[in-house]
């Protein structure tokens, strides 16, 4: 997992102030010659997204959710008609847990606290990775360590520590394990098994879904590995938390079942 400044790129645009469509829909943009989009080939699922708006600041921190599909897309959902040259747009989906877009970071604050302001569109965190996670502790309010997950038999912690926001959250492994080996790893929704289709080497692989999403609780709690957590494939996954959303397991059964041809 690494840490990454996103640029908005608002002083290449014809309008500004186009990022609350990035955090209500759930993605990440470039645009420009394919060589733009080529910089989200650096990102990777759980890496964190810090959201930098020209002449603004820091206005949303999420998590990556998928790699990089390769695809120009049109028509342009963030860039649109009127901003001359950027008809080509190129996306990756993102969790934008933490909407600072009312209250953001300001450029003299991260200027002040990390020595500069973002430039590019894709930038890696490295010397200044500790600074940017005391932000983000500072705009959720709390100060706390980043520790591991929380270890006790039986009661699984989950959201343990302030690590929420650059990691969406803890996810506690003890959990996971346990709600494989009772609900199994093929997918609840379509039935996916990857060692069925793929081979032995990729049995049990499966993505876990949070059935009360972490960043909703906002807290510790101890979670149910049955009833809070579900295997689902990156496909559902992916349905389940389209464009910012949040569907039902129910909801995306029904979308699949509609979808099939009579």
């Amino acid at each position: 997992m690494a840490y990454f400044f996103y640029n908005t790129d608002a002083d290449s645009l014809a309008r500004q102030g186009r990022y609350p469509v990035l955090i209500q829909q759930g993605f990440a943009a470039t645009s420009g010659p394919y060589s733009f989009g080529e910089q989200l080939n650096q990102l990777s699922p759980e890496d964190t997204l810090l959201m930098y708006e020209n002449r603004v600041g820091i206005v949303a921190v999420g998590r990556v959710r998928d790699y990089w599909d390769q695809v120009t897309h049109r028509p342009a959902i963030y860039y649109q008609p009127g901003d001359e040259g950027f008809e080509h747009e190129y996306r990756i989906g993102v969790d934008w847990h933490l909407d600072l877009s009312a209250n953001p970071v300001s450029i003299g604050e991260l200027r002040e606290r990390i020595g500069y302001n973002p430039l590019g569109a894709v930038r890696r965190i490295v010397a200044k990775q500790a600074e940017v996670e005391q932000i983000i502790r500072d705009c959720l309010g709390h100060e706390s360590s980043l520790t591991d997950e929380v270890k006790q038999p039986h009661r699984y912690f989950e959201g343990a520590t302030r690590r929420v926001f650059i990691n969406a959250y803890e996810r506690n492994r003890e959990a996971v394990l346990r709600c494989k080996g009772v609900r199994g790893t093929k997918c609840a929704i379509c039935g996916f098994d990857f060692g069925m289709v793929y081979g032995s080497d990729y049995a049990g692989f499966i993505r876990i879904h949070h059935l009360k999403p972490l960043s909703k609780i906002g807290c510790t709690y101890v979670v149910d590995p049955v009833a809070d957590l579900c295997p689902v494939c990156p496909n559902c996954h992916a349905v389940i938390h389209y464009r910012g959303t949040l569907r039902s397991i129910e909801d995306v059964k029904q979308l699949l079942e509609s979808a099939k041809p009579t």
